[in-house]
């Protein structure tokens, strides 16, 4: 019972203390450039602690650690020296073309020969993830649009693989969820802003784990391609009409959740179904 509520207490806790430390006591030159870190650090440290997943990336579950925080390196380089987007794009392409054939063929090596057959699939994965990246650069100027769509898929994940049996996902899943959502906290408190290492980091991790998903229980395939509907929840938000009041900026959130959970709630069924079938 202690474990179940540490797991659900800590990564929450370390992302707001990061991100809301730094913000208070660095100010907010340093929080635009160092806070969004607090999350992949929040999300590694209970992920180890609790999950024990092991060091070496020799699965697909091992292997969301690395990308994770091989992402968050990366995402965390851009948001200090702040290159130019292009580069930007271009550091987050190669990383993802790498995750990609990490998670395709086990291993990073490069192939000795042409091999169509996995090639492709690295291709497409790399390609979607690359689009699915690019959607939440798109968002990460409108407040906590991207933060909220990240929680609410990372926990999307973690109900999927809940339903298809696999635990340890399922936790990794809720803490990459909780550590995100800590961050929402801090960006409503504190104003910190939401960087590369967020957008890269927890977005790579969250591509990790829909591998997995996919790749360990096949009958989840199906239900995954509606996640990426998800995403694109915040248009519909924005046609909703709020009252001209403060209250709106509580209301909008609440309602990009909603909407946001609605093809969740069909992918988890979607699993229910094809699981037990």
């Amino acid at each position: 019972m202690l474990k179940s509520a540490l797991i659900h207490i800590v990564p929450f806790a370390l992302a707001l203390l990061w991100a809301g430390g730094l913000r208070v006591f660095g100010g907010p030159e340093r929080a635009a450039r160092g806070a969004g870190i607090g999350v992949m650090l929040a999300f590694a440290v209970s992920w180890v602690i609790f999950v024990k997943p092991g060091w070496a990336p020799v699965t697909d579950l091992t292997r969301i650690g690395h990308i994770a925080l091989g992402a968050a390196v990366a995402g965390l380089a851009l948001d200090l020296l702040a290159p130019r987007r292009f580069w930007a794009a271009a550091v987050a392409a190669i990383f993802l073309l790498g995750s990609a054939w990490s998670s395709v063929t086990g291993k990073l090596e490069l192939p000795t020969a042409p091999n169509l057959d996995l090639l492709a699939p690295t291709a497409i994965l790399a390609v979607l993830a690359f689009l699915g990246i690019a959607r939440l650069d798109v968002l990460r100027t409108q407040g906590l649009t991207a933060t909220i769509l990240l929680a609410v898929s990372a926990s999307g994940i973690a109900v999927m693989a809940a339903v298809a049996g696999d635990p340890k996902l399922a936790a990794s899943g809720a803490i990459l969820a909780l550590a995100v959502l800590g961050y929402v906290v801090a960006q409503a408190l504190f104003k910190v802003p939401v960087g590369d290492s967020i957008i890269l980091g927890a977005g790579s991790a969250l591509l990790a784990m829909a591998w997995t998903l996919g790749h360990m229980h096949p009958a989840s395939r199906l239900a995954l391609l509606l996640v990426p509907l998800i995403f694109f929840a915040e248009g519909t938000a924005k046609r909703v009409p709020l009252p001209q009041a403060r209250i709106s900026a509580v209301l909008y959130p609440l309602i990009l959740v909603v909407l946001a959970a609605l093809p969740v709630a069909l992918a988890v069924l979607v699993v229910y179904v094809t699981v037990r079938s």
